[in-house]
């Protein structure tokens, strides 16, 4: 309850992105992975997975029943322009152990029969990984992984498609990935060499609804490939690079809508990044990894913490602010009411309600903590997951108080050191509940 009476941005000083909380659906499947999964709104969802099965969802991930199944298929892509109109990428011959040389399956009636489609204007495509809505009539689509490199498109709900070979691309030996913020412009993704230990991650511009494509970046390191590329905001976009071996790993940002990116350290150790999705330009995870958790980031990927849910995450999709849903060895759901607060306790706080000195802070911070009323005061440490740390005073106060100074020596409540990272301070006060950042140092 105290996560969800949070408030929030009570000056410039306090702003920050908001956490909510991540669960594995009980009642999902689960299978080695799940490729790619789109919801079209809070109820109706769509799981894809490599042993040719459609799963669909009419509830919020409720409950999951599988629509369709071929095993000769490797399922890797769905976007659905409607409740009754979707498509899905299959990866093609030869890919994984598919031999299904079928580039799509398509669906007018919700998912209850769907049918093969291979027609295109322009060269066959060999498979297709990644699929993006654009509009009520516009879908685009790349494949495939290891290449060849192929971008398809369609302008009126399917009825035709046209298929663009990436043979005269030297850099492109395979695509994966897309974002597009109109019809005319947009992002992909991929790799330069088939081969994963020559290969470096590439990213692509159009502004020409994919007539012409510019490289904007390839980035620095062999054994790379660009995997899955976000756009939280027109500015500020992020996209995973995959190692299949060695360490440091690395991301790609840009904060100028992706006229150049910044390669950005995610972790030292080895992690075999897929997924990455972002809520603002701030909150956001990544995940891929069989053997570690999805990890999470609230200041733009400058740090990284466990998220402690999620393995094996190839794409994050969120509805809103408050709800997403993730696919990986099952599905995941990401519900957060953050937002929401007591607008009439407003009043009662001054500019700044809580501050803590020094922040950041090694090995413990002073809390100066505002008392707007007589009764109850609790204080207690949160982490990034919303668990609580420890409890720092819980007992009555009176409003002549005015202020109290609360010390935290970056203890839990069994007296053990917590890692270096963020936490929050939450405050309640009567019916008064606020919350502040802290980072401390590792």
């Amino acid at each position: 309850m105290i996560l969800l009476q949070l408030l929030i941005l009570f000056s410039p000083a306090l702003s920050f992105s908001q956490i909510g909380n991540w669960i594995e659906l009980p009642n999902a499947p689960i299978v080695t992975r799940f490729n790619d999964i789109q919801f079209l709104n809070e109820s109706q969802g769509w799981a894809v997975n490599g042993w040719g099965q459609i799963y669909h969802s009419p509830d919020g991930g409720e409950t999951w029943e599988m629509q369709f199944e071929q095993t000769n298929s490797h399922f890797r892509s769905v976007g659905f322009f409607d409740e009754l109109n979707g498509w899905v990428g299959n990866v093609g011959e030869g890919e994984f152990g598919a031999t299904d040389s079928t580039n799509l399956y398509y669906t007018e009636d919700g998912g209850v029969s769907w049918f093969p489609f291979n027609d295109f204007t322009g060269p066959l495509p060999k498979g297709l990984c990644g699929i993006q809505v654009i509009s009520d009539s516009v879908l685009y689509a790349v494949g495939r992984v290891r290449g060849p490199g192929f971008f398809v498109k369609t302008s009126d709900k399917g009825a035709n498609w046209t298929s663009y070979s990436f043979n005269q691309y030297v850099s492109v030996a395979g695509l994966i990935d897309l974002h597009f913020f109109s019809p005319d412009t947009g992002f992909i993704v991929g790799l330069t060499d088939a081969d994963h230990n020559q290969s470096r991650g590439i990213v692509l511009k159009t502004t020409d609804g994919g007539e012409t494509w510019m490289p904007v970046h390839i980035s620095s390191r062999l054994g790379e490939w660009a995997w899955k590329i976000h756009f939280p905001s027109i500015n500020v976009g992020y996209v995973s690079l995959q190692r299949n071996y060695e360490s440091p790993i690395y991301f790609l940002k840009t904060v100028d809508g992706g006229a150049t990116w910044d390669e950005m350290l995610f972790m030292n150790d080895y992690y075999f990044i897929q997924g990455i999705g972002f809520i603002d330009e701030n909150l956001g995870w990544m995940g891929g990894n069989s053997s570690y958790p999805t990890f999470v980031t609230t200041d733009g990927g400058h740090n990284w913490i466990s998220a402690d849910f999620g393995s094996r995450v190839n794409r994050l999709d969120f509805i809103n602010n408050n709800i997403g849903f993730a696919c990986g060895e099952t599905i995941y759901k990401y519900t957060s009411n953050l937002g929401t607060f007591i607008k009439n306790e407003l009043a009662k706080f001054p500019k700044n309600p809580v501050i803590n000195y020094p922040n950041p802070f090694n090995p413990s911070t002073t809390i100066s903590v505002y008392v707007p009323e007589t009764g109850i005061l609790k204080v207690s440490i949160i982490d990034l997951l919303g668990k609580e740390i420890i409890t720092l005073h819980n007992a009555w106060v009176n409003e002549g108080e005015s202020s109290r100074k609360i010390v935290w020596n970056g203890l839990d409540n069994n007296k053990s050191r917590v890692p270096g990272g963020v936490y929050f301070c939450v405050i309640q006060n009567g019916n008064s509940i606020v919350n502040h950042k802290m980072l401390m140092l590792k």
